[in-house]
C-alpha cells in the first residue's frame, strides 16, 4: 500500500466515525420519539378500556362512562374493527333500534374487539360479561334516591322551609319549573 491510499483510507474512516457521531444520536431521538408515541397510544387505549370494563354494568349510567365511549373513534381511530364495533354498540343504544334489546352483546363485541387490539386474546365475551356489584351499592343508590325524591317533593311543595304552597301555587310553581327546564 501507498502512503497515498493509507491517507485515503484514514480520511475515509475519519469522515464515517464523524457522520456515526452525528448521525446515530438523530437515528436514536426518532427512535425514542416513535417509542413513545406507540406507547402513549397504548396506555391511552388501555385507559379507555379498563374505564369502560370497570363501569359496564354501572347503574345509573356515569358520564365517565358516556366520556370514555365519546373517545373511542380518536384513542382507537387506526383499528377499523373496533370502530365498526363501536359504530354498531352506538346504533342498538337508540331506542328506535331493532337491536335495542341486544345492546348488550353489541357491548361485549365492542368491549371485545378492543380486549383482542390490547393483546387480551383470551379473555372471552363471558368473562367480560361477568360483573360483581355488592347489593350494598344498589341498596345506597335506592336510598340516595328515595332522599332526593323527598328533598324534591318537599322543597316542590313549600313558599320556604316552614310554609307549604297551596294546592294552586304548587300548579302554577310546577309550571313555571316546567318551563324553565325545557328553555334549557
Amino acid at each position: 500500500m501507498t502512503a497515498d491510499s493509507t491517507d485515503s483510507i484514514q480520511l475515509l474512516i475519519g469522515i464515517g466515525q464523524i457522520l456515526a457521531v452525528a448521525i446515530i444520536p438523530i437515528i436514536i431521538w426518532f427512535g425514542g420519539i416513535k417509542y413513545q408515541n406507540r406507547k402513549a397510544k397504548r396506555d391511552a387505549q388501555l385507559h379507555l378500556f379498563l374505564k369502560l370494563m370497570a363501569n359496564r354494568k354501572a347503574t345509573p349510567i356515569t358520564k365517565e362512562w358516556v366520556d370514555a365511549l365519546n373517545t373511542i373513534d380518536v384513542v382507537f381511530q387506526d383499528n377499523h374493527k373496533v370502530r365498526h364495533a363501536w359504530r354498531e354498540y352506538y346504533d342498538s343504544l337508540n331506542v328506535q333500534s331493532p337491536h335495542f334489546q341486544q345492546n348488550n352483546a353489541f357491548l361485549l363485541d365492542l368491549l371485545s374487539e378492543m380486549a383482542v387490539a390490547l393483546g387480551y386474546k383470551n379473555l372471552k365475551q363471558t368473562e367480560i360479561d361477568r360483573f360483581y356489584s355488592p347489593k350494598y351499592f344498589g341498596s345506597q343508590m335506592s336510598r340516595q334516591e328515595i332522599l332526593f325524591q323527598e328533598n324534591l317533593r318537599v322543597l316542590m311543595h313549600s313558599k320556604s322551609m316552614s310554609e307549604s304552597l297551596t294546592d294552586e301555587e304548587f300548579s302554577a310553581h310546577q309550571t313555571e319549573l316546567l318551563q324553565r327546564t325545557d328553555t334549557m
